[in-house]
Order: structure tokens, then C-alpha cells, then sequence
């Protein structure tokens, strides 16, 4: 926001240069972007540019800031507006109001004034504006916009005579309608949309802006003053949804005092009989249904010492609070009861009180102290098991990715995730696009977005993997979410200091980085491998699934050669593991050995089967059987081609042989090996490539 430094010293007495001023409210966490020199009615004045916090709406305006000002700095304020009311006693208005939605409309103030002569504004009024950054546009739309700057409370002016019904009702939209602004723009509406009609004839976006049909003109002689409290909400989702932000939909947005509504009325009929010749109606139509009774927050002495890690004294307690304009209704030995005013609902709880102590006496007067607590907390098992597993996939290559948890409803069709039976995506109520309108079933969804990303800049080679939550409804409609770990490669592998250049990803690569993981979590001979349950996004021939007791707990494989055409994407390969699950499964114990004191014996074993034949078949049975003699047998190669036959292939074995307590001769190892393999051959109908 930006204000006239001449015009905050209107209401508050100060002898600081905008400088000290600035740097003093930017301590005090009401920051101050810039202070740029300008003139003022021939006199030199600054501009200060004040970050608003987002909490802060009644720092959106002169008098908001003047408050500030006095508050922190110990200064007076020189004067207030008209506090208002003094109209709606005497005198009846001749606008009715009727607030249909009191939930979305608390208050609604209206006053009408007559006998207008439209103008250009006096060029103090423009001047004013203008530093702000607003646009002059005639002096009865000026005196708006100037006491919405002065007060914070918006103002709109409907010329009285276009209105046929001389009733105003706020209600929602109910149903899609086009409306048309004051910018001559049609939109369309929402059925939640909340509106200011005339009758049942919508004459203004609550909160937002009005309708062109009743706009202030040349011919404009009477006008309707609108002053009201909406719903912060209700403004944000219009003015978000339309695309249609206003400098009043910006403050509403934040909150408006709801007892400043009469008082700005007041405030713009003064200013319209002086520069327009006006005279306003006795009186005030002042429609309240939503009024509430303030609330009463407890401020406790130890509290405040134990949060601000310092003893600040009553008095200096007490006379910063008032300074903010908070009103002490009761004291006690430890405690002090006070109620907020109405222009700060941010004040709701003891803590929100304490960060004001704190902020204006000043930060830098509380001790630096660490405090004397002991640190005793429970260690996160999850945690420890996410970081080792992002550190094995760092070793490996893989770069890690943090998305959003949104996707569109298309990618969460192609990749449904691990969830049990059919998934149900869950939609989110208010989307910032229809490419973020529902929650990821998959982490893989988003993981495909980025190899776009990376693949139109013309990457060679992409290894990421994402630890996050995936989400699906249940059957009662519940949300469920589940801690997943998924990864994607493709081309070329990320070479890292010396090593030479790799082969490109390929299946294998990818299932020996997830039988890694599976090692790390102590779970490789757990869960076996399955040509079953295979995804439809993924290529029937170079992909598995992650099985244990009939529970899939993940998959590995190739990306389907359709699916990567649809996603206008080069093949690529992927895993995603239910890592949740998988810590479920995962042994907290583990078993130490120590060194061998004698070497193995290592034998090799090539056996030709059918292409459909898992190898991992044969690793399991071997374990299983647990000969004493056999330490460790894995695979270390495949071989397709004639010297086979079609439909078979070869798959080598390494077997190691080893005694705990000799060194084995090879005529044991021999003998043993030979058994070995005659049993392989009896079992699996296998035979040995020779």
C-alpha cells in the first residue's frame, strides 16, 4: 500500500522523518518497501510503500496506519473520524435493505445523498489518489476511493436514480447468469456468487465491483452509497474465480471492520456536500443481522514470560495493549482479561496477544537465551528409513524431486497408483486449474510431467525419484493417503566424476536399483517378483510386480509403447513401491556376523529354460533349502539368441561355496556343486548349457 507521508501525520503526531519511520515500522514487522520523494501541494512529502501483512487488514488504510504508527512509536493520534450512528437514530432512510445470506453479509449500510453536480475532483483529492496509485476519475467516485484509502472501508456509488425497485438485497447468484461490470466486461456467475440486487435485478458483485447499469455518470444528480461487511471468503473465491481484482476486493479479502461501516458513510457525505454541493438524507439504512458479541481473551503473566522468554512487567504489558486499543475488562493476580477492537480480528487467543507485547516492545530487547529444556523426543523410524533410502538413491544417480500433490483427472486415469480395488481420485473443491483440479493417485503423474519438462529442453538422460504422499477415497468417502516411493529413468545415465560413460537405463538397471532398496529395508527375500497384477500403462514383456503374501506392495517396468506415444514421450522406465507397507515389513533387527576366516569357492552354473521362466525361482528354492556348504547364489547374466533355441534363454548362476571352519578342497566342492545342479535339473526341467 501506498500512503502520503503528509497525510499520516493528519492523524497522528510525529516528529520522526519518513526514514526513521519507515525503519521503525519495518522492525515492528509492518515492512516498508521504499520511501520516494515527492510534492504535495507545493509542499515536499514521501511516498511509503508498506507491505501489508496478509493478517493486517486494518492496516490498509491512513487511520490503520496512523494506529500503528502511535502504537509503536508512542505518539498521539491527532484525530478520529465521526464515530457515526447519530443518523440512524433520528431519521428513517428511503432505501429498504434485506441481507438474504446475514452468514455471507454480517452488515449493510447504505445512505443516500442528493442534489450532486459530477465534476472533476479538486486537485488535492486527485493528488492523493494518485500517490496511492489510483486513477481519478470524478469527484463523487474519487471521495469513494478517497475514504476507502482513509478508512479502509470500500465505498461503492450507484446512481440512485437508475434503481427501479429502491430496495437492495444481497443475495447469492443461485444460478449461472451473465453479469456485466463496471468495466464493460460480461462474466459469467457462479449459483455462490454473492450479489447486490435491486430488487431481484443484480446490480453489483459483492465486494468486487459494480454493474455498468447503474454507474456513476455526467448525468448523475443522486446517488446511493453502499457500505458494508462481507465474508473474506466469499470475496477471495469470486474475485479469484472471474480473474477480477479490485483495490475493495483486496480489502475485504483481509477483513473490514464491521463498525466502520456508518462512520465511512458519514465521512464520504461530509466530502461530497464539499466538493460536489451534496446533501445527505437524514437517514441511515443500517441492516446488522450478523452482529456478534466480542470476545474475551486471557493474557497470563507466566504465559507471556515463558513465550517471550523474558519478564516483561505489568504496567509495560498493560499500556502496550491499550496502545493497540484493546479494552481491559478484568484483572487478577496473574492474569488480565481483555477484548479486541473491532478492527482486529486477527487478536482471537493468548498467544496472538503475546506476539503483540513482544513486537512492540521490540525484539531486540528479548534476551538471545537458549532455553533449559530437555530434548527427548522419540526417534521417527519412517524418517530414518526415508533418509537412508534417499541417500542409496542419490549413490546411484537418481536426482530428487518435490512436486505438488495436485495433477489433472486425465494423468490420474493413466496412472492409478498401488491402491487396492478401483481408485477413487480426490477432488479438489477449489482448483487454480483444470491441470490441478484432483489429488494424485500416483506419484508417477507428476514424475512424468518433469521428463516433459526436461525433454523439451533436449535432455539426454533423466533419473528422478520422488518420497511422498499419494491419495484415494475409500469406500465411506474418507480420504486416505499413503507414503509412496517412486522413480523414473530414461537415456543416458548421469556420469559423476571419473566414471566412465554407462550404457543407457534399461529394465534390468532400473529392477536392480529396486532390489536394492528392497536389500536396504532387509525385505529381499520377502517379497518375490510377479509376471501378475501388471499395469496397463506399463509394456507386458518388460514388467513385473512387487508380491508379498498376494499383497502387491509395488512395480517396476517399462512404460506401455502406446501410453509413452499418448504422453508424446520417449520410452522410459519407472517404479513405485507403497512404501508405507514396505515399513511395515522392514526387520528393525539385524544380524552380525563376523569376517569369514577362511576363503569361498566360487562355481558357475549356466541352465537353459523357457523365455516365461523367472529367475528368481531358482534363487528362492536354493535358499530355502538351506544346504550348510552353499553361502550366496545370484544371477549375473541372461543370453537370448540360436545357440538356445527360440523361446529359451540361458541364465547364468554364481554360486558360493564356504566352511566356517576348514579350507575347502574342490573335490568337496565338486561333489557338492554337482548334487547341486542334478537337483536343479530333476526340479525345474531345466538343462545345463554346455
Amino acid at each position: 500500500m501506498r500512503v502520503s507521508f503528509n497525510w499520516l501525520k493528519e492523524f497522528v503526531e510525529t516528529d520522526r522523518s519518513p526514514t526513521e519511520l519507515a525503519e521503525r515500522l519495518t522492525m515492528a514487522g509492518m515492512e516498508v518497501e521504499s520511501v520516494e520523494a515527492i510534492e504535495s501541494d507545493g509542499a515536499p512529502d514521501w511516498a511509503l510503500d508498506v507491505a501489508v501483512p496478509p493478517n493486517r487488514g486494518d492496516c490498509l488504510s491512513v487511520i490503520g496506519l496512523a494506529r500503528e504508527i502511535a502504537a509503536i512509536t508512542g505518539a498521539k493520534t491527532r484525530r478520529e473520524l465521526p464515530k457515526g450512528g447519530r443518523k440512524t437514530a433520528r431519521a428513517r432512510s428511503s432505501v429498504q435493505v434485506e441481507i438474504v445470506e446475514p452468514a455471507l453479509c454480517p452488515r449493510y449500510s447504505a445512505l443516500i445523498v442528493r442534489d450532486l453536480s459530477v465534476e472533476p475532483p479538486p486537485a488535492w483529492m486527485r493528488r492523493r489518489l494518485e500517490t496511492s496509485g489510483i486513477r481519478s476519475i470524478n469527484n463523487i467516485v474519487d471521495v469513494t476511493n478517497l475514504v476507502m484509502l482513509e478508512t479502509g472501508q470500500p465505498l461503492h456509488a450507484f446512481d440512485w436514480d437508475t434503481l427501479t425497485a429502491k430496495r437492495i438485497v444481497v443475495r447469492t447468484a443461485r444460478a449461472r447468469q451473465p453479469f456485466t461490470t463496471l468495466d464493460g466486461v460480461t462474466r459469467e456467475l457462479e449459483g455462490e456468487d454473492l450479489l447486490i440486487c435491486d430488487g431481484e435485478r443484480p446490480i453489483a458483485l459483492a465486494g468486487v465491483m459494480g454493474g455498468s447499469e447503474t454507474e456513476v455518470s455526467e448525468r448523475t444528480r443522486h446517488v446511493l452509497l453502499e457500505s458494508a461487511h462481507f465474508d473474506p471468503l466469499s470475496v477471495r473465491r469470486t474475485a479469484k474465480r472471474l480473474g477480477l481484482h479490485s483495490e475493495a476486493s483486496y480489502r475485504f479479502e483481509r477483513f473490514v471492520d464491521p463498525e466502520g461501516t456508518v462512520r465511512a458513510l458519514e465521512r464520504a457525505a461530509a466530502l461530497l456536500s464539499e466538493v460536489a454541493g451534496g446533501k445527505a438524507e437524514p437517514g441511515v439504512a443500517d441492516c446488522r443481522p450478523g452482529r456478534r458479541p466480542p470476545q474475551v481473551i486471557t493474557l497470563r503473566d507466566s504465559r507471556l514470560e515463558s513465550l517471550a522468554g523474558a519478564k516483561i512487567e505489568r504496567e509495560k504489558t498493560e499500556r502496550l495493549l491499550r496502545a493497540l486499543g484493546l479494552k481491559i475488562v478484568g484483572r487478577s493476580k496473574g492474569a488480565l482479561k481483555l477484548i479486541a477492537p473491532s478492527y482486529r480480528n486477527d487478536l482471537t487467543r493468548e498467544a496472538d496477544l503475546i506476539e503483540e507485547v513482544i513486537r512492540l516492545a521490540g525484539y531486540g530487547e528479548i534476551p538471545a537465551e537458549l532455553p533449559l529444556a530437555r530434548h527427548q523426543a522419540k526417534r521417527d523410524r519412517r524418517l530414518e528409513w526415508e533418509r537412508q533410502v534417499r541417500s542409496l538413491l542419490l549413490g546411484k544417480g537418481l536426482t530428487q524431486a518435490v512436486n505438488l500433490v495436485f495433477t489433472s483427472a486425465t494423468m490420474n486415469r493413466k496412472f492409478p497408483g498401488l491402491w487396492r480395488g478401483t481408485p477413487a481420485p480426490v477432488a479438489v473443491l477449489n482448483p487454480l486449474s483444470q491441470e490441478h483440479a484432483e489429488l494424485r493417485l500416483s506419484l508417477l503423474a507428476p514424475l512424468a510431467a518433469n521428463l516433459r519438462a526436461h525433454v523439451d529442453q533436449r535432455a539426454a538422460g533423466v533419473s528422478l525419484f520422488e518420497i511422498g504422499k499419494s491419495f484415494s477415497r475409500r469406500c465411506d468417502e474418507k480420504p486416505e493417503e499413503r507414503l509412496c516411493l517412486s522413480g523414473l529413468c530414461y537415456g543416458e545415465k548421469l556420469i559423476r566424476g571419473l566414471r566412465r560413460a554407462e550404457p543407457p537405463w534399461s529394465f534390468l538397471d532400473v529392477k536392480g536399483v529396486v532390489e536394492e532398496i528392497l536389500e536396504l529395508l532387509r525385505l529381499e527375500q520377502e517379497i518375490t517378483w510377479s509376471e501378475d497384477q501388471i499395469d496397463s500403462f506399463l509394456h507386458p514383456g518388460k514388467a513385473a510386480s512387487l508380491v508379498r503374501g498376494g499383497r502387491k506392495l509395488g512395480l517396476v517396468g517399462e512404460i506401455h509403447p502406446e501410453m509413452a506415444e499418448d504422453l508424446q514421450l520417449p520410452r522410459f522406465f519407472v517404479f513405485e513401491l507403497d512404501f508405507e507397507a514396505m515399513l511395515e515389513y522392514a526387520r528393525r533387527d539385524f544380524t552380525v556376523h563376523s569376517l569369514p576366516r577362511f576363503p569361498a569357492v566360487e562355481r558357475d552354473v549356466a541352465l537353459v529354460v523357457k523365455d516365461t521362466f523367472r529367475a528368481d525361482q531358482i534363487v528362492q528354492w536354493v535358499r530355502a533349502n538351506r544346504q550348510p556348504l552353499i553361502e550366496d547364489v545370484r544371477v549375473f547374466d541372461e543370453y537370448r539368441g540360436a545357440q538356445v533355441g527360440e523361446g529359451m534363454k540361458s541364465l547364468a548362476y554364481k554360486i558360493s561355496y564356504r566352511a566356517d571352519n576348514r579350507t575347502l578342497t574342490d573335490a568337496e566342492v565338486n561333489e557338492v556343486h554337482q548334487r547341486l545342479v542334478q537337483s536343479l535339473i530333476e526340479n525345474f526341467a531345466v538343462r545345463v548349457r554346455q
